[in-house]
């Protein structure tokens, strides 16, 4: 029996059948006698030829399984090993290659996402290994700039027909897949320029619901372009100064009048309206100024008045709310008060401006988004607008997109001293509560700026704000040598400080408040504060 089994491995081994052969020589009879010895022999080098001729076409699976199968023959082991050898190399190699394609292909998409197209084609010429997945990367990256320069297209298209948004529209889309593309900055400033001139074209004419309307439809193409900018901001202002009329407040109205004066010089009507603005508030000033103005103040003062033996009902300051806000103004329980917008503006010598707000609640984003926030950063018109409450001594950030706040996506989350908060990678800020015994919050700009370069912080004012020496204030003045505490109370600003506080030179009246657009001098400390 057993050399009929030598017997047909002997003509297994000869026809080429190598794993037959394998098969029947794994049996301890049959390799122990003399001739399937010698067959033994003869299988590990046929085993390792055809593992060498694997080898040399590439095919290292078969190669290897040669190396193993003629490994259990225990003959030549020493050619066996260098075969083994060769092909666990080549597989090392062929690993290494493969690892490095796949890190290119994933790379040259990745730049493609990111709009460098170039570098992409670039990583792409020089990977190697299978062929097809190469060129079916090469495709994505044309089909990527396929979709750029159509979008840069019918921008140019929608420009030349002055279809506004469709252009904005388009020019945003380019951007989003080619944001460092020349024709693209170049298309946007087109857009920023003829849009503009239109504007101010309908703005001189009085059609400002027409210019209010193009800018709104060119501003997230347009991103930080300072023309667009202040044409924007000159329909604000005509917008605040009509609803500054309606209230009745004229004086406000022609400030407002005038700036718009200094954007637009050729608009006549605004002219006009600055001129019935002043007649208004002087013929006011007269009225208020005569017997009808002693009339009025004596009928308040009567009304004011506590009878005897009654006692004045006893008030809790955090429960209380003296000020409420109407279209911008405040107004008290006592009447109006001229004096504190709800957003200003406090210059401290020596640390600069903050741009403060009384409001509750605040939005934070991209100046050019189309729902204009109340803080407005120079950023991509892309980067979301977030909400930042006041709910009684806490603060919520709200967003209807997830952003970072210390590293974590969120898009709703309570507030603490030192979040980090990041709408983009380039547009970030820092949340601060600096005294422990007031909810007056801080917004310090660490990754971004607002429109006017030289405030830095915005304050989120509730009933106090504290400027003074070290990081425990809403406003650090290093040359404080006392803190000076500004109290908001009946919508003014009341000043409370053991220095000496002068106004313009003069004394300090602390029923009157902190006036608007005057020197403040507590001590060595001098502070401003103005509309913003």
């Amino acid at each position: 029996m057993t050399f009929l089994r030598v017997k047909q491995a002997q003509i297994a081994l000869a026809d080429g059948r190598l794993d037959e052969a394998h098969g029947l020589l794994g049996q301890d009879s049959v390799r122990s006698h003399r001739h399937g010895q010698r067959l033994a022999t003869k299988l590990v080098k046929a085993y390792v030829k055809r593992g060498g001729a694997h080898l040399k076409e590439g095919r290292l699976p078969e190669a290897l399984s040669d190396c193993e199968k003629a490994g259990t023959l225990g003959r030549h082991q020493s050619e066996v090993a260098e075969l083994r050898g060769r092909v666990v190399e080549q597989m090392n190699h062929k690993r290494v290659v493969a690892e490095r394609r796949d890190l290119t292909l994933d790379g040259a998409r990745q730049h493609a996402r990111e709009g460098f197209l170039s570098k992409g084609v670039a990583m792409l010429r020089g990977a190697q290994g299978e062929s097809t997945r190469v060129e079916r990367a090469e495709q994505e990256l044309d089909l990527h700039r396929a979709k750029a320069d159509a979008a840069i297209q019918r921008g140019g298209d929608a420009l030349g027909r002055e279809d506004w948004a469709a252009a904005g529209h388009h020019i945003v889309e380019a951007r989003r897949l080619r944001p460092f593309d020349r024709r693209v900055d170049e298309l946007s400033s087109r857009l920023s320029r003829e849009a503009v001139a239109k504007a101010r074209d309908a703005m001189v004419r009085g059609r400002v619901d027409t210019a209010e309307a193009l800018l709104r439809a060119v501003a997230p193409a347009a991103g930080d372009d300072l023309a667009v900018h202040e044409m924007r901001e000159a329909v604000g202002q005509v917008t605040q100064a009509s609803e500054a009329i309606r209230r009745g407040d004229a004086r406000s109205a022609g400030r407002g009048l005038r700036r718009v004066k200094a954007l637009l010089p050729g608009a006549g009507w605004v002219d006009e309206a600055i001129g019935l603005t002043d007649q208004i508030a002087s013929s006011r000033d007269t009225l208020e100024s005569g017997p009808l103005g002693l009339i009025s103040d004596g009928y308040a003062s009567r009304a004011q008045a506590t009878p005897a033996g009654v006692d004045r009902p006893r008030l809790d300051a955090r429960k209380t709310t003296p000020i409420a806000y109407h279209h911008g103004v405040h107004e008290s329980a006592c009447g109006s008060h001229d004096v504190l917008p709800k957003q200003f503006l406090i210059q401290v010598d020596g640390a600069g401006s903050a741009f403060a707000s009384c409001n509750a609640v605040v939005t934070v984003g991209p100046v050019s988004s189309p729902d204009r926030p109340d803080v407005g950063l120079i950023a991509d018109p892309s980067v979301p607008v977030v909400t930042i409450q006041r709910t009684q001594d806490d603060y919520f950030l709200r967003c209807p997109r997830q952003v970072k706040v210390n590293g974590k996506p969120t898009s709703d989350r309570l507030l603490c001293d030192g979040d980090k908060i990041e709408l983009s990678p380039r547009c970030r800020f820092r949340f601060r509560l600096p005294h422990a015994a007031s909810t007056t919050a801080v917004i310090e700009l660490t990754g971004a700026r607002l429109v006017r370069a030289d405030v830095k912080r915005v304050i989120l004012l509730d009933r106090q704000l504290v400027v003074g020496a070290g990081t425990a204030c809403h406003v650090r003045a290093d040359s404080a040598e006392e803190p000076i505490i500004l109290n908001l109370r009946d919508g003014r600003l009341v000043c409370q400080s053991p220095q000496t506080v002068k106004v313009g030179g003069g004394a300090y009246d602390p029923q009157a408040g902190v006036p608007m657009d005057t020197t403040v001098c507590v001590g060595p400390v001098s502070l401003r504060v103005t509309e913003a």
